[in-house]
């Protein structure tokens, strides 16, 4: 039996860190036939609600978290990017 999980991408680094913020969990990051990064998150029921409050400027949260989370996920995705230049 398989069982199918949905997701969530998106290419925009800063959205990526707003939603790990906010508690989305990422599953991988993957890269297209151009080298660009797409963040791949497990999927919830209130994800359109976070992505539409990014977008509005009205999504609230750590400042000192999101930065750290911004350098977590910049570095993983230039890691993902250095595995494919092997």
């Amino acid at each position: 039996m398989t069982i199918y999980q949905k997701v969530y991408s998106t290419h925009d680094l800063y959205l990526a860190v707003a939603l790990k913020l906010h508690g989305f969990k990422l599953i991988k990051i993957d890269r297209d036939g151009k080298g660009r990064g797409s963040f791949v998150f497990e999927d919830r029921e209130d994800r359109s609600r976070y992505v539409q409050e990014y977008f509005s400027g009205e999504l609230t949260g750590s400042l000192k978290f999101y930065a750290s989370t911004w350098k977590d996920l910049k570095g993983l995705l230039y890691e993902t990017q250095n595995e494919g230049e092997k």
